[in-house]
């Protein structure tokens, strides 16, 4: 078995259809035997009905893995892995779209590329944008790269793919990890230090991602990363703190003091100016296609507004 897609899933039946609908259809080369791992945590909708109707209907051999109860992200994934059978496992969510090229595009770097894992990336499907913070979104992480070395810090496990011992030699995921944030970057840290891991970037095929999030939506989950996942991070990798730029919202054991702009971020990450970052953000006007209007100051406006919600969720959880 060369290759193991793991998704962990809860309760988005519809869209996880089209996401194996898009794997049904890979154009893999023959010999190549690949499966698909779905771990349906703790789904309430149809989600368990539709997978048992799926298993057994040609194409690649599906199995689900279904813990009694909701486990998280982190857990959800490493059940997955534990329960695959591939040299490689192949790391997505349940809201992407393959196109037809990619799990072979994964492959191709991989097997030229003993040891090393990839990272791809995934943009917004065009019939979902509606607003300019989309853009920003797919002008993250390894979009800014050529094909080549990629740092571990843009692993994303939407579209990301690791040797399964590897993997397994680090522990997989830490499920300490429970709520959003940070969990697939603290992998790979781990993968390079600990098992010598190096990534590559992969430009293509890109993946559609069909899920829509608002820009509040997606604040909010920058300010539930801010509460847990990014203290933690700190924690356990102090000296990637500043390689992510998140020295301006957390401090990191042992590193280096800020600046005086670093001081002068920070104030305003945490200050009135940085709350009212996210309104500010939303009535910017925009272009055809909802494209921002002064599009790379948008863009670091918008970095400044993740980091005054984390710095936010950070708040929150030292008031309590």
């Amino acid at each position: 078995m060369k290759l193991s897609v793991i998704i962990p899933t809860m309760n988005k039946v519809a869209l996880l259809e089209k996401t194996l609908d898009a794997l049904s259809v890979q154009d893999m080369a023959p010999g190549d035997e690949w499966e698909i791992v779905v771990v349906n945590d703790g789904s309430t909708d149809d989600t368990g009905a539709f997978l048992e109707s799926r298993q057994g209907t040609g194409g690649a051999s599906l199995v689900v893995v279904a813990p009694p109860a909701n486990v998280g992200r982190a857990k959800a994934r490493n059940l997955g892995a534990r329960a695959a059978r591939g040299t490689w496992i192949l790391f997505l969510d349940d809201d992407i779209v393959a196109p037809p090229g990619l799990l072979r595009a994964h492959l191709a770097l991989l097997e030229r590329n003993p040891g090393c894992g990839v990272i791809g990336y995934a943009v917004t499907d065009p019939d979902l944008v509606d607003a300019p913070h989309f853009h920003y979104l797919d002008s993250r992480g390894v979009a800014r790269l050529q094909p080549g070395p990629a740092p571990g810090r843009y692993f994303v496990t939407q579209n990301a793919s690791v040797p399964r011992s590897a993997f397994l030699e680090v522990g997989g995921f830490d499920e300490e990890f429970s709520t959003y944030g940070f969990e697939d970057m603290e992998l790979a840290f781990r993968l390079e230090e600990e098992a010598g891991v190096g990534f590559l970037a992969l430009a293509a095929p890109v993946p559609h991602h069909v899920h829509h999030h608002t820009l509040t939506q997606y604040l909010d989950k920058k300010i539930e990363s801010g509460r847990y996942s990014l203290p933690h991070l700190a924690r356990l990798h102090p000296a990637r703190i500043r390689e992510m730029n998140l020295h301006y919202v957390v401090d990191a054991q042992g590193q280096p003091g800020l600046t005086f702009m670093g001081h002068l971020l920070r104030w305003i990450t945490g200050s009135w100016v940085g709350r009212g970052l996210p309104g500010l953000m939303a009535v910017w006007p925009v272009r055809a296609n909802h494209r921002p209007w002064w599009p790379s100051f948008y863009f670091r406006m918008m970095s400044l507004t993740v980091l005054s919600c984390f710095h936010q969720g950070m708040t929150e959880t030292s008031g309590q």
